[in-house]
This record gives C-alpha cells, structure tokens and sequence, in this order.
C-alpha cells in the first residue's frame, strides 16, 4: 500500500519536483567541475549524482510501481495503458543511470598514484549526456503521470488548455 503522499496531486507535484531540482543543481556543479577541468571533483560529483537519482528519484519510482500503480490499476483497469507507459518511463531511467554509473567507473581509475590524471572530457561528456537526458525524461514524465493519474478530469481539461512549457508560470508567467 502506498503513502497517503502518493496519491496526492500537490504532494506528490513537491516530490517530483524536489527531486528534479536537487538532480539538476548536481548536474549544473558537475558540468562546473569538468568545464573547469577538475577532474577529481567531477568524478566525486558525478557519484552524488548518481547516488542521488538511485535515493531519490528510482526509489521513488519503485515505490510508486509496487504501492501507488498496482492501487491504481485495482481501482480502474482501465489505466493500465498509463502505468504501463510510466513503468516503461521508469525502467529508460534505470537504464540511463547504469549507463553514467558505468562511464563513472570507467573514469574512477584515471587518476594517478601521485594524484594527477588523464583528462576524460569525452567519458565526462557522456555523463553528462546521460544526466541531461535523465533531466528531460523525468520532467515530462512527472507532468505526465500528474495528469494521467492525479489530476481530476476537470484539472486535466484545464492542464491541456496551457500552452507546453508554461505549465509551471502562475498568473503573471512568474511562475
């Protein structure tokens, strides 16, 4: 059974949104780090970065799969296409974090017994990628789980009458 949290439009939006603000002011330090060439911060970064999307967001995901979704489909089988996609949403994270946790393992070694290392811009690049991606596929499919299973009809009429990338403005477009 899930949390009360869960099943709830503006607390469930705070978590989503909470997560993806933490990921992605890691990410921005990180993109630091290597634009600067600090490559051993970038690594250790790169690892909270990475740690941060398996606590938060994936377990997150898991909780909601095993509690929040299969509740869902009890209630309406009929939404089975949705939690179906939103599954899928969470298994293409899972994938992109494996793939920056094993470019980061890759790098890991790179630095020298004296403390000095290789530069690996292209590895880094390819995290960073990865991280992006993650950023992007997490953003759409929080609105998107939002409004196929939180909102109310009536809120969901009113969600798709606001032009895509205005959803977060308030009235003043001040957000």
């Amino acid at each position: 059974m899930s949390g009360p949290a869960l099943k709830q439009l503006h607390a469930h939006r705070a978590i989503h949104d909470a997560a993806h603000g933490e990921a992605e002011e890691l990410t921005g330090v990180f993109r630091r780090f290597v634009e600067e060439g600090r490559w051993q911060q970038a690594r250790e970064t790169a690892a909270l970065v990475v740690e941060h999307w398996h606590t938060r967001t994936l377990r997150h995901a898991a909780e909601e799969e095993s509690g929040f979704y299969r509740e869902v489909a009890q209630q309406d089988p009929d939404r089975a296409g949705d939690i179906g996609a939103l599954t899928r949403d969470h298994d293409l994270m899972r994938q992109l974090v494996a793939e920056a946790e094993a470019r980061l393992a890759d790098v890991m070694p790179l630095a020298s017994p004296r403390g000095e290392s290789s530069e690996p811009v292209e590895a880094f690049r390819e995290i960073a990628l990865r991280f992006e991606m993650l950023l992007w596929l997490v953003e759409r499919h929080s609105r998107e789980e939002e409004k196929r299973l939180l909102e109310s009809p009536r809120e969901t009429q009113r969600s798709r009458a606001v032009p895509q990338g205005e959803e977060r403005s308030g009235a003043h477009g001040l957000g």
